[in-house]
C-alpha cells in the first residue's frame, strides 16, 4: 500500500480544513461539534476544586474531580477544532484560550488516582491524562499557531515543557515506561507528540527512548494479536501507538516504519473480531458490550492494510465525549476518508485466539465468545470458562465489563469482591465459598480447539482440593451452543453452575427461556433460581443498573451438566 498523507502534513495544510468546513463529506462532524457548542458556549468552566480532589484518598471516589476535569478537556477538543474549521469566527477562540488558561493553571495534570501520595507527587508526575494534557496542547499549537495570543501560545509552550516533557527527560523513573499494556503506548506516544510540537529538535533524539517503550506495549500481545484489556483499551492504547507511529514515519521520512511489523498488522485486525453480532461485542475483562467503532480508525488501518481491515459501521460523532482522548478526536477527522464505504459484517467465520486463549464463532443468526486464559490479566476479572452469546445487536448471555472506576477498583485485595470482577459475576459455576482466586497460577490448562468446538480443565482457577477437576467444553452449530462441564467436586457445599442474563429470564420445565431463546439443562438438577442484581459500570455516574442471574444447584454427587442454547 502506498503510505498515506501524515496527520501533521494535513494538519497545516489550510485546503484540508477548507475541505472540512464545505463538504457534505464532513457534515456530521461539524453538526456534532457545533451541538456540543451549544452546551460549552456560555457553560462555567468548572473549577477543580480540593475537596473534590481529595475525595479519592479520602474514600476512593473518583467521579466528582474528575467529571470537572474531564469537561474543561472536551470543551478544549470542541472549542479548538471549531476555530481551526471556522477561522473566521472569533468565538470559539476567545472560548479555546479560556479554557487553556484555565488547564495551563490546574495544579497537577495528573488525576488524583494516579499519585502514590498527593503530598509527595508534584506537579510534574506523569500519567495517561497530563501526557494527554501535553499532547493537546501540543496539537493545538501546530493547528492555530499564531492565531493564538502570545501570552496563551507561551504558557502552554512552558507549561508543557516544565510539566511533561522536562519531567520524561529527568531521571524520574516511571513504571509505565516499560508496561506491556496501554499505559506505555499513551504515555509516551502522547508525550512523543507534545516533544514533536513544541521541541522537534529533541524528536529524533528520543526516537530509541520512544521505541523502547512502543515494543513493550506491543510484547503485551500475543501473536494472535488479541487485546486482553477489551476493546475500548485496543482503541485507547492501539490509537495512540498509531498516533506515534504514524508522526514517527513522518519524522523519519519512513526510516521508521512499525506498519510493515507482522504484529502491528495482526492487532490492526483486532476490532473486526471482536464484534460479534450488529455492535455486540466481546467484554471481558474490562471491556464495553457495544462497540463505538471509529471511521478515522478503521480507514487508516484500511490504506495501511488493504482488504485485511472490515470497513465496519461506526461514526465521526462523540469525538468530544467521555475522557477528552484529543489526539484521538482530531485524527477521527484527518484519518477518516470519505472515499470508503462501509462493507457488510462477515458471518461464518471462527478466530482461535490462541495465546489469549479465546474462541469467537460467528454465524448469521448469533455470536459467540469464549475465554479460558488466566487470573492475572490486564484489567484482569477472575473468569476463566465465561462465555458471551449475542443476537439482534444485543448480549443475550453477558459479561458485565468495566465496573465503577474507584480506589476499590483497582486494590487487589477489594476488587474481587466488586461483582464485575469476580467469578460471581461471571457464567462460571461456584461451590459454596470456592470460587475463582486471582493470580497468574490460577488458569485453565489443556486448551483445545477443535472443528466446532473449544474445550479445558479449569479446576486450577479454584485452587480447592475439594475440586480435583472441572473441564468446560463449547460447541457451535448454525442453531445454538452447548456448554458441557465435568465436575468433581467433593466438598459439603452444592455445586451451583451461574449463568448471567441482561434480560429477566422465565423458568420453565428442565430450562428456561430468555429473549427468544429457549435454554434447556442436562444433568442432575436440583434446583434452578433466577437471582436479579444490582451492578454499577465505568463512567455512569454512581448509577446502578440491574441483570440477572440464572443459578443452576447441583444434585449431590453429580459429575456432569449440560445447557443447551437454541436459537
Amino acid at each position: 500500500m502506498s503510505v498515506q498523507k501524515s496527520y501533521f502534513e494535513l494538519a497545516r495544510d489550510p485546503s484540508f480544513w477548507e475541505r472540512v468546513r464545505t463538504s457534505p463529506d464532513y457534515a456530521p462532524v461539524r453538526n456534532y461539534l457545533l451541538k456540543k457548542w451549544e452546551g460549552y458556549r456560555d457553560c462555567v468552566i468548572p473549577a477543580l476544586k480540593y475537596s473534590d480532589f481529595r475525595k479519592f484518598f479520602d474514600v476512593g471516589e473518583r467521579d466528582t474531580y474528575e467529571d470537572s476535569y474531564y469537561l474543561r478537556r472536551r470543551i478544549l477538543i470542541v472549542a479548538s477544532l471549531l476555530a481551526v474549521i471556522y477561522p473566521d469566527e472569533p468565538a470559539y477562540l476567545t472560548r479555546l484560550e479560556d479554557v487553556i488558561f484555565a488547564v495551563g493553571s490546574e495544579y497537577s495534570w495528573c488525576l488524583p488516582a494516579h499519585m502514590r501520595n498527593p503530598i509527595d507527587d508534584d506537579f510534574a508526575n506523569l500519567d495517561l491524562f497530563a501526557c494527554e494534557t501535553a499532547s493537546a496542547f501540543g496539537e493545538i499549537y501546530v493547528l492555530l499557531g499564531d492565531r493564538l495570543s502570545p501570552m496563551i501560545a507561551a504558557m502552554m509552550k512552558r507549561e508543557t515543557e516544565r510539566r511533561v516533557i522536562d519531567s520524561y527527560l529527568s531521571e524520574r523513573q516511571f513504571w509505565w515506561l516499560s508496561a506491556k499494556h496501554n499505559w506505555s503506548a499513551v504515555c509516551v506516544g502522547a508525550t512523543a507528540t507534545a516533544v514533536f510540537c513544541f521541541r522537534p529538535d529533541l524528536f529524533e533524539e528520543l526516537i530509541p527512548r520512544f521505541r523502547f517503550s512502543m515494543d513493550c506495549f506491543l510484547s503485551g500481545y500475543g501473536e494472535d494479536g488479541f487485546c486482553l484489556e477489551g476493546i475500548d483499551y485496543w482503541q485507547y492504547g492501539f490509537g495512540y501507538f498509531l498516533c506515534y507511529a504514524e508522526m514517527e514515519r513522518y519524522a523519519t521520512g519512513g526510516r521508521y516504519d512499525y506498519f510493515k511489523n507482522p504484529k502491528v498488522r495482526k492487532i490492526a485486525t483486532y476490532q473486526q473480531k471482536v464484534i460479534i453480532n450488529g455492535t455486540a461485542t466481546v467484554s471481558f475483562s474490562d471491556g464495553s458490550r457495544y462497540a463505538d467503532v471509529r471511521p478515522g480508525i478503521t480507514h487508516f488501518l484500511r490504506r495501511e492494510y488493504g482488504e485485511e481491515i472490515e470497513l465496519l459501521p461506526g461514526s465521526t460523532e462523540g469525538i468530544a465525549e467521555g475522557c477528552a482522548r484529543y489526539s484521538l478526536a482530531t485524527r477521527e477527522i484527518a484519518w477518516f476518508d470519505p472515499a470508503l464505504g462501509v462493507e457488510p459484517v462477515k458471518a461464518n467465520t471462527v478466530y482461535r485466539a490462541e495465546d489469549a486463549e479465546w474462541w469467537i464463532v460467528k454465524n448469521p443468526g448469533f455470536g459467540f465468545a469464549a475465554k479460558a486464559g488466566n487470573n492475572d490479566e490486564p484489567h484482569n476479572h477472575n473468569d476463566i470458562g465465561s462465555f458471551i452469546v449475542a443476537s439482534d445487536g444485543r448480549q443475550v448471555f453477558g459479561d458485565l465489563g468495566a465496573g465503577l472506576y474507584t480506589r476499590q477498583y483497582f486494590r487487589n485485595e477489594t476488587r474481587y469482591q466488586i461483582i464485575n470482577c469476580s467469578s460471581l459475576g461471571h457464567s462460571v459455576p461456584y461451590f459454596g465459598e470456592t470460587v475463582q482466586k486471582y493470580g497468574k497460577e490460577y488458569r485453565a490448562t489443556n486448551v483445545t480447539y477443535g472443528e466446532n468446538s473449544f474445550s479445558f480443565d479449569m479446576e486450577g482457577a479454584y485452587g480447592d482440593e475439594n475440586l480435583p477437576s472441572l473441564s468446560r467444553a463449547f460447541t457451535v452449530s448454525p442453531d445454538g451452543v452447548t456448554v458441557t462441564d465435568k465436575i468433581d467436586w467433593r466438598g459439603e457445599a452444592p455445586a451451583v453452575e451461574r449463568f448471567m442474563l441482561w434480560d429477566e429470564p422465565t423458568l420453565c420445565d428442565g430450562g428456561f427461556t430468555v429473549r427468544g431463546v429457549t435454554c434447556r439443562f442436562v444433568g442432575r438438577v436440583a434446583k434452578a433460581t433466577v437471582v436479579p442484581f444490582e451492578y454499577e459500570i465505568h463512567h455512569a455516574g454512581g448509577r446502578t443498573r440491574g441483570a440477572y442471574f440464572v443459578d443452576v444447584e447441583l444434585e449431590k454427587g453429580a459429575d456432569a451438566f449440560t445447557l443447551e442454547i437454541r436459537f
